[in-house]
């Protein structure tokens, strides 16, 4: 059984169809094969044979899995086969979650500046069998990734920067023949973590113009006052950031805790955008970035909801 999306919404790709990028692959409906990494004995690209085969199906936040199955043991093999997230095109930056790279059973790794790297790995190959079964799934929460096998978590690693591409694909190495099966896909909304003051008119402003305009853009609103149950604020805020595809802060008052979040969201690089009343009086750290001001009139909402909507409509189609 697969981990549990909470919220998650059902929009499952049913057998996307299939482009080979790199290696030998054969794709059907049910299965897709990588056959080698190699073409009439040359090795493509690069010393050691890589596969790369990308879907149409697509993901900004939710979950995917495939059942792998290597042909060949790992007793001295190099061999390895996983999902790859997050692609856009061959040179571009892209990350991955592989059984049996990088001498580990589990890994987590990037492509960037034209070269492959782990991140993150745990176990050893060797517990690796052939001709069996395995099921990687993966939830991608913002830049948070979870990978479970069998149904059990094994890695979790937080990227520094958001991804840059939506699609999906498969990702192998070695010589000998991988199949992966029973791709699946289900999407989630995506967070908008909203920062601010708590008090009025304030509390008025998010309810009626920031939680109306996001959840209208297809994004699940969250303020950390919303959020129940134990637990260390600090942590909470950290952790909701990181899960979040967007910051919406507003910045009139000069409120630490507010500018904190803000600090972070830019530390990873995360898509923000900043509210203030017209005049206000800004940090001079903030000065630089762009800022949606309005004006607390009936005009000056109708205004910033127009702002505010097409900055998440731009952050929602990238």
């Amino acid at each position: 059984m697969t981990p549990e999306l909470a919220g998650h919404e059902k929009t499952n790709v049913a057998k996307p169809n299939w482009a080979p990028i790199l290696g030998l692959w054969e794709t059907s409906d049910d299965q897709q094969v990588y056959r080698g990494g190699a073409l009439n004995g040359v090795a493509i690209g690069q010393s050691f044979p890589i596969g790369l085969a990308i879907s149409e199906a697509t993901m900004d936040s939710g979950a995917c899995e495939a059942r792998i199955r290597f042909s060949a043991p790992f007793n001295g093999r190099e061999q390895a086969g996983g999902i790859v997230l997050g692609y856009r095109s061959p040179e571009r930056r892209y990350v991955f979650a592989r059984l049996g790279a990088s001498d580990s059973s589990y890994s987590i790794g990037e492509y960037a500046n034209g070269s492959w790297r782990p991140l993150v790995s745990t176990g050893l190959r060797q517990n690796l069998k052939a001709d069996r079964d395995y099921l990687v799934h993966l939830k991608l929460t913002g830049q948070e990734l979870n990978m479970h096998v069998d149904g059990v978590p094994v890695l979790q690693y937080l990227f520094l920067q958001p991804l840059e591409g939506r699609q999906l694909g498969l990702i192998a190495s070695g010589e000998h023949e991988i199949a992966f099966s029973e791709f699946k896909v289900t999407k989630s909304k995506p967070k908008a973590f909203v920062a601010m003051q708590f008090a009025e008119p304030y509390d008025t402003f998010y309810r009626e113009v920031i939680q109306k305009q996001a959840e209208d853009a297809g994004f699940e609103v969250f303020r950390i006052d919303e959020k129940t149950g134990p637990g260390v604020i600090f942590q909470d805020i950290q952790r909701e950031i990181e899960q979040s595809a967007i910051v919406i802060a507003e910045i009139t008052p000069a409120n630490p805790n507010v500018f904190y979040e803000v600090g972070y969201a830019h530390a990873l690089a995360k898509p923000t955008i900043l509210l203030a009343q017209r005049d206000s009086k800004l940090p001079f750290d903030i000065r630089s970035f762009r800022v949606v001001f309005y004006n607390d009139t009936i005009g000056g909402k109708a205004e910033v909801e127009r702002s505010l909507q097409s900055h998440l409509e731009a952050v929602a189609g990238r």
